[in-house]
């Protein structure tokens, strides 16, 4: 009996972290692994390709200004973990994101929408303090 309630709670576990998964564009994670690899300027470039920001030059500047503002504070990034993908229609997510430093965390999301030429990105925040970022939905630790 208690072999299957694990192997159930397993299942359903897999399961889960597979669905989640599958959730994520994958714009979203080539970005992130990018910029593990490389650095902010690569992930920007995949993230912000077919974007709205894509063209301006000033909003460009600053996601990077800022992105090198925590680096400078926090060191460098050394993972990351997807924390959720709220789904907002068939067009549209919200992907919440930790990035962790070597002296702590960043929280941010992104929303996402699936246009005629796949996934971009329409908008990104971020914030150290986790507060201004995860919702009531959003697991923080509290």
């Amino acid at each position: 009996m208690r072999s299957g309630f694990l192997a159930g709670v397993l299942f359903v576990f897999l399961f889960t972290t597979v669905s989640h998964a599958d959730d994520v564009p994958k714009l979203i994670t080539s970005g992130l692994e990018a910029y593990k690899a490389t650095g902010s300027a690569e992930a920007f470039t995949l993230w912000l390709k077919g974007s709205p920001l894509e063209a301006d030059k000033t909003a460009m500047a600053t996601l990077k200004d800022s992105f090198t503002q925590v680096e400078t504070m926090y060191g460098k990034m050394i993972g990351y973990e997807i924390l959720r993908t709220a789904r907002i229609s068939s067009h549209s997510s919200r992907i919440y994101t930790e990035i962790q430093y070597e002296k702590g965390p960043l929280f941010l999301y992104m929303d996402c929408y699936k246009s005629v030429n796949g996934w971009i990105v329409s908008m990104m925040r971020f914030h150290t303090d986790a507060d201004k970022i995860l919702t009531a939905d959003v697991p923080s630790g509290k």
